[in-house]
């Protein structure tokens, strides 16, 4: 019943947004600079019907029909998953981009301008990203970074193994900002290690204080510790209550440990959204990529952006790493 809701909300909404959007419902996708022809076609062919079919969903108010010709089997789920929460639909109808190959033969067209509609029609958008499998087939869809938010950090990586890195990381950091939206509590669960170190501030109350940072009454933050167990309860009960959730990340800042080179701090500033509660916050990971396959999240912290100056930001210099 819940989700015949959601897709009721979606086909009022559809009714009442401009016809321009869907006077063309086809959408058609080319792969610039690429030299491998028929590899070239079948990506094309592909994302041009995968976007051509969310359109048309979308426009419908119905259930994306997925064809096992075109997306792998077992990228299905996540998609219908992000489908339920929020969908969305492609407002061009011709995109030209160029497909990047990956370290493990895969291939990554970026961005692609997508609009995720809330249950209430508020429209949030987003640079996507598609990811093919070496067979052209598509393997991936995930809510990317800003193109050039991404080749900035990307340019700053000091050497062949770092620039690699920063590739998986980024990867890593969409998909874990995804899996949000996608309420994908296994995804999550996978990238924690057994023994990670999750750490949230919340704001308890006006201490009446001024702040010596801003004009503005201090506030008094309290740090909570949770166990991996305790955090996926935790992220379980948000997932059930919310009808829908959209996390974004912004200001991105990677830094390579100075003795250990397969580790990585990633700080970010999040905005958490959903249906019934939003937040702003400054995140950290502390990412392990000894398995390249397997990166693991050891450290998670989270402090509210206005109460929390810039130097008291949790940092990969706070950790000691035996």
């Amino acid at each position: 019943m819940h989700y015949v809701k959601k897709l009721f909300a979606m086909a009022v909404f559809c009714m009442v947004i401009s016809s321009s959007v869907f006077s063309q419902s086809q959408v058609e996708v080319f792969v610039s600079e690429f030299t491998q022809h028929d590899l070239r076609i079948m990506m094309e062919e592909n994302a041009s019907a995968l976007f051509t079919e969310v359109n048309d969903a979308f426009s419908s108010g119905r259930v994306l029909e997925l064809d096992d010709r075109i997306v792998l089997n077992r990228f299905h789920n996540p998609l219908l998953e992000m489908w339920e929460n929020t969908p969305f639909y492609i407002p061009e109808d011709r995109i030209i981009e160029d497909a990047a190959r990956l370290t493990n033969g895969y291939y990554e067209m970026r961005n692609i301008p997508v609009y995720f509609v809330d249950p209430d029609g508020e429209e949030h958008y987003e640079e996507a990203v598609l990811q093919f499998s070496p067979s052209g087939m598509i393997s991936e869809f995930r809510v990317g970074l800003a193109t050039h938010r991404y080749q900035e950090l990307m340019r700053q990586g000091l050497d062949d193994i770092d620039r690699n890195n920063r590739q998986e990381i980024l990867t890593f950091v969409e998909n874990f900002r995804t899996s949000y939206n996608r309420k994908d509590l296994d995804f999550i669960e996978s990238v924690f290690s057994d023994q990670a170190l999750i750490i949230v501030g919340r704001v308890l109350q006006s201490t009446g204080e001024r702040s010596a940072y801003a004009d503005q009454v201090e506030e008094q933050v309290e740090f909570l510790q949770f166990s991996k167990d305790e955090y996926i309860d935790r992220l379980r009960h948000l997932f059930n209550i919310n009808e829908w959730i959209d996390v974004g990340f912004e200001e991105i800042e990677i830094v390579r440990h100075p003795r250990f080179e397969e580790i990585y701090g990633v700080q970010l500033t999040q905005y958490y959204n959903s249906s019934i509660y939003s937040d702003v916050g400054f995140l950290f990971l502390l990412i392990d990529f000894q398995k390249q396959d397997e990166p693991m999240i050891h450290v998670r912290t989270w402090q509210p952006q206005r109460d929390t100056p810039e130097m008291q930001r949790f940092s990969i210099g706070d950790l000691e790493i035996l």
